[in-house]
């Protein structure tokens, strides 16, 4: 290749930096890249039949109901007539009514009633709706352009005899910020010492997967599934249960500087155990237990010190010592800072350059790679639920 076709193709070549994987606005190459993938949006268990509500998603809002026929649905945030927020609304049927003036809208987003129009012209009426599905608990949505991709199951946790846990949680920071404490193994020894452990640290090593990337050095490994799930294994608990609990987690953007924390762990085990694991996951949170996130912006403010922090509460003092690490990062989209990263850090490097290499690929019209979970994922793992 000549000086000048070098310059040419360097000039042909999209220019994407890691900015470009923290913004997932409508008009964001990261935003346009994560559209292309199901996302959920909210615990099916909290929103009951006939309720509506509004919901923010990469930095757009949307209508979530649940028809009387049990269906969820996900539409345009506002009534076409006047723009009133359609969650204010009714839901009738599998339909919502808009509070304003009562336009009625299906689950496909047409418009089939305009009470107070002696001529209705429902027929020229429809706002966007979106795919969506329930699964595991999760209601998901799909926002990107196009027929929806067909919807990955996940094996290993459609396991009813097993326990389960649900949760989402509203994180004040960047989704990607979380993304890289996944893959950012070394952080856990140093942050989470009651873990112990810490002789990975001398074998860690990442490399690409059909899935998206797997970080060795701890037991299990660490899998990412892009564009931003992350699976991992959990040692036992104390006063849990005596098994390993795997754990599949996805960081969905609110906007550039908060995200919906989902994550779902499932324990394998039955009988006597699984019933004196639930029983102990309905019992109420022993005194300080619920306030663990509270006290976690009390050591970003100063006020307390994260060695204060009591060790008893397994699981919530690891997400405490993570949302002070990954919240006292801040607004990384909008705010950037230099970073300087060492060879510890190979896993947080590999998956910023997938993600930007599929970026540039969806920038300059190129094909992306498809991205497949294998059903065995965690066999072999330590009392695996597979």
């Amino acid at each position: 290749m000549t000086a000048t076709q070098e310059r040419a193709a360097t000039t042909d070549r999209a220019e994407i930096t890691f900015q470009d994987c923290l913004k997932t606005g409508p008009d964001t190459i990261g935003g346009r890249y994560l559209r292309l993938f199901w996302q959920p949006v909210h615990l099916s268990a909290d929103l009951p039949a006939g309720r509506a509500g509004p919901i923010r998603i990469m930095s757009e809002d949307f209508t979530l109901y649940r028809g009387e026929s049990g269906d969820a649905h996900v539409v345009a945030f506002r009534c076409a007539h006047r723009g009133t927020q359609l969650s204010t609304g009714w839901v009738e049927g599998d339909a919502l009514r808009c509070f304003y003036h009562g336009w009625k809208y299906d689950a496909s987003g047409q418009c089939i009633e305009q009470p107070a129009e002696p001529e209705p012209f429902c027929n020229r009426i429809k706002i966007r709706a979106y795919p969506t599905t329930e699964y595991l608990g999760l209601i998901f949505a799909y926002f990107g352009e196009g027929d929806a991709p067909e919807f990955e199951r996940t094996p290993e946790f459609e396991k009813p005899e097993y326990v389960t846990v649900k949760s989402c949680k509203i994180w004040p920071s960047n989704f990607y910020t979380n993304i890289d404490n996944g893959l950012d193994m070394t952080h856990v020894p140093r942050l989470h010492p009651q873990l112990g452990d810490t002789k990975f640290l001398h074998v860690l090593s990442a490399r690409e997967t059909e899935y998206g990337a797997r970080v060795d050095g701890w037991t299990p490994p660490f899998h990412f599934c892009m564009p931003n799930i992350q699976e991992f294994g959990a040692r036992p608990r104390s006063g849990g249960t005596s098994r390993w609990m795997y754990g599949r987690g996805w960081r969905v953007p609110i906007d550039d500087c908060s995200h919906l924390r989902f994550d779902l762990q499932i324990a394998p085990v039955t009988g006597e155990e699984a019933q004196r694991y639930r029983e102990r996951m309905a019992a109420p949170p022993p005194e300080g237990a619920a306030h663990l996130l509270e006290a976690a912006e009390r050591v970003l403010a100063g006020e307390m010190w994260a060695g204060d922090l009591d060790p008893k509460f397994y699981g919530d003092v690891v997400n405490a010592q993570d949302y002070i690490a990954m919240v006292g990062i801040g607004n990384i989209a909008n705010n950037p800072f230099d970073e300087h990263l060492g060879r510890a850090d190979v896993g947080v490097s590999l998956l910023r350059s997938i993600w930007m290499r599929e970026l540039r690929a969806l920038a300059e019209g190129r094909p992306l790679k498809e991205w497949h979970r294998r059903d065995d994922l965690w066999s072999g793992g330590p009392n695996s639920p597979a």
